[in-house]
């Protein structure tokens, strides 16, 4: 007779499936999450994935989705390398590989114009044998794109911004 396998055993069981399966490091950010609105009238939509009950229908077709995805992951990867160098370097650092993904879409002048966002944490090494520190400063890198008939037009340049000023100017709005 077998005994039957506890949800603790479960549960360490499915995590060292998970260690062998994983990469070993990510070589990109990773950005082909569900793309999602969260509701309400005239506001634009945010996603970083996941969210649930009450979900309208996103106004962008998810092949366009897809494609956003594909774009901002491209146009990440030159600011995961400059970070991955401040890193080896033991400069502080931006966590892109670890980085929270959301688009504001809204419709201007008939076009679809969206803010696809990446925010992170920022961290610091205090030497290259330490473990990396969070600062407690968190960063967003800003891509605006518009889209024209059926691909993603770069609108302005991608920017960094402050978390904090951008919760700010939520808050305000």
């Amino acid at each position: 007779m077998t005994a039957k396998p506890s949800s603790t055993q479960l549960f360490v069981a499915g995590l060292v499936l998970a260690a062998l399966l994983a990469p070993a490091r990510a070589g990109a950010v990773e950005v082909k999450k569900m793309l999602a609105p969260s509701g309400g009238g005239g506001a634009p939509a945010a996603s970083s994935g996941g969210e649930g009950a009450s979900q309208k229908s996103n106004p962008i077709p998810a092949a366009m989705r897809q494609q956003l995805s594909d774009t901002v992951a491209s146009e990440s990867d030159n600011y995961l390398n400059e970070e991955s160098e401040k890193k080896s370097t033991g400069k502080p650092y931006i966590d892109l590989e670890h980085a929270k993904f959301m688009y504001l879409p809204e419709q201007k002048e008939g076009k679809w114009v969206v803010q696809a966002k990446l925010e992170a944490a920022e961290y610091t090494l205090k030497s290259e044998s330490s473990k990396p520190r969070a600062t407690g400063a968190r960063k967003v890198l800003v891509f605006s794109y518009r889209l024209d008939g059926n691909k993603w037009t770069e609108i302005e340049q991608p920017k960094w911004e402050d978390a904090e000023a951008t919760d700010t100017a939520k808050k305000t709005k």
